[in-house]
């Protein structure tokens, strides 16, 4: 099999979607996802979470990227949306997959 063929397949994410409505404004779930005072609200406090913002359009779309300790990192991505019952929120959960195997194997034939 060809190596970068397998490298295209094995890089392929794992994607989770969800949608909630949620009873509140679009400005206060914005403050609730995209500053520590309204994270704090609802997100368990853990010293090891690293949160790092990639983009944040304000009062629409916030990305992050998140970790705990040395496990891999996500990206999030929350679209904010009003709605006729308050806002729904999108949530787009990605986890990249680096095709290590797939990554060492290409230098193994080059090797040989």
């Amino acid at each position: 099999m060809d190596p970068l063929s397998v490298l295209e397949a094995e890089a392929e994410e794992t994607t989770v979607r969800r949608e909630v409505e949620i009873d509140a404004a679009p400005e206060e779930v914005w403050e609730s996802l995209a500053t520590d005072a309204g994270r704090e609200r609802w997100l368990d406090d853990d010293p090891e979470r690293e949160i790092h913002v990639e983009t944040a359009d304000e009062p629409s779309r916030l990305v992050w990227w998140w970790w705990h300790g040395d496990e891999p990192a996500t990206r999030v991505e929350f679209l904010v949306v009003a709605a006729p019952a308050g806002t729904r929120v999108v949530v787009t959960e990605t986890v990249p997959r680096f095709p290590l195997t797939a990554f060492a194997s290409c230098f193994a034939l080059v090797a040989a």
